[in-house]
């Protein structure tokens, strides 16, 4: 996983909270692969996640995120 990937994934969450589905179609590559550059973000306290109004998970930059 790339940083310039990483990147583009904080970009987009900062234009608007999205789930894993719409960062994968975003960035063009599978879920999976989405998943793990998530993951990277999360557990580096970049991003933070919740439950929208329908239950869907959906992904945004924490309060406390700085660049990658």
């Amino acid at each position: 996983m790339s940083a310039k990937l990483r990147r583009r994934a904080l970009e987009l969450l900062s234009q608007g909270p999205l789930t894993l589905r719409e960062l994968a179609e975003a960035l063009e590559i599978s879920e999976k692969r989405a998943f793990r550059v998530l993951r990277y973000l999360f557990e580096k306290g970049l991003i933070d996640a919740y439950r929208d109004e329908e239950g869907r998970r959906r992904y945004r930059p924490s309060s406390e995120s700085t660049t990658l």
